[in-house]
């Protein structure tokens, strides 16, 4: 169980805490998802460039130590001991914590140039475009933002504190506010092709052929 906090004074919420940890999401959400827009690139100039996904990942880094440093516990009279947590809470959490970092890791498998973004033809807006449909496509729609999904909370689930469920839940809003605006953007990209592939690949939990049948959707490629 959770062990109280003796010796100081603490609060079970605290609102100002939790205001300022709103503001913090409310810039990531703006860097995060509203610079990956094209038209907020071509806004800053930097659309099509070759430094641009270079550009966007350094602003990420430092929105996020932003995040990290300004934080702030909205409740602190408690603590979690992961030796005092049930096995109810701490084997399914710990699992899901597994396979958030499996799941968000595995785009690197396939494209890890679309994390670091150091070639050229990457960042050229005439070159071909595709939507992947092998793993981990072929399994989800959004790998990365569903393996966050997954690692927050199952965290939050193994410590069941306020902070973690806070937490948890202020990256979901991000997550489905971030996937809204990508998908939009997809099916206004691939048209019908990506409508199908929605239909037949789920966004957040796996799509339970690709462990059935071991390959991706048979009708994807054909759709691209």
């Amino acid at each position: 169980m959770d062990n109280t906090l003796a010796g100081h004074s603490c609060t079970n919420f605290d609102i100002t805490a939790f205001g300022q940890n709103i503001a913090l999401m409310l810039l990531w959400m703006i860097q995060h998802s509203g610079m990956a827009r094209p038209k907020v690139k071509k806004l800053l100039g930097i659309y099509g460039l070759p430094s641009e996904r270079g550009i966007y990942g350094c602003a990420t880094v430092c929105v996020w130590a932003c995040w990290v440093h300004f934080w702030r516990p909205v409740q602190t009279c408690y603590t979690w001991d992961p030796l005092q947590t049930p096995l109810i809470r701490l084997i399914p959490g710990f699992f899901a914590v597994i396979a958030g970092i499996i799941t968000t890791l595995s785009i690197l498998y396939l494209i890890p140039d679309h994390i670091v973004g150091t070639s050229a033809e990457y960042n050229n807006p005439d070159r071909e475009k595709k939507v992947y449909y092998r793993y981990p496509y072929s399994m989800l729609r959004h790998p990365a933002s569903a393996g966050w999904l997954y690692f927050t909370w199952g965290t939050a689930l193994m410590a069941a504190s306020l902070n973690h469920i806070v937490w948890a839940s202020q990256w979901t809003v991000f997550i489905m506010f971030g996937t809204y605006l990508e998908e939009q953007g997809l099916r206004k990209e691939f048209g019908d092709g990506y409508d199908t592939y929605s239909k037949q690949v789920p966004a957040f939990c796996p799509y339970i052929g690709y462990f059935l049948e071991g390959k991706r959707p048979k009708e994807l490629k054909a759709a691209m």
